[in-house]
């Protein structure tokens, strides 16, 4: 009963970490990306000529990061994979849409581990 209890506790104290997907597969997709030494460059240019300005960003790595930038006016868009050595631009496209989370969405089943592991 003892170790049932602790077993418990120790479920509850822990984050759970959900995995991948079922039938998920880890590839490695190789694709053209437009590289800068440092963030001003890619951002002088993104902003000037296509009005993009940062919507999102968010930490992939304590040292690396990524930047969604948007244009509502035009529904452009376009992602940066930025790091300390360069800043590169990893996707841009036409007809972006945004979308709120739907009222009424269930909370999250899993807690969002912030350790970074590398699996």
């Amino acid at each position: 009963m003892k170790a049932l209890l602790l077993g418990l506790a120790a479920l509850v104290a822990f984050p759970i970490s959900a995995g991948a997907p079922e039938n998920s597969q880890k590839l490695m997709i190789p694709y053209l990306s437009v590289c800068t030494p440092g963030m001003t460059e890619m951002m002088g240019a993104l902003t000037t000529d296509y009005a993009l300005h940062i919507s999102m960003t968010f930490e992939e790595t304590p040292i690396t990061g990524v930047v969604v930038l948007h244009n509502p006016n035009t529904q452009t868009a376009a992602v940066l994979h930025v790091s300390e050595v360069r800043t590169c631009l990893v996707f841009s496209g036409l007809n972006a849409q945004v979308f709120e989370r739907p009222e009424g969405m269930a909370p999250p089943k899993e807690q969002v581990q912030q350790d970074f592991e590398e699996s």
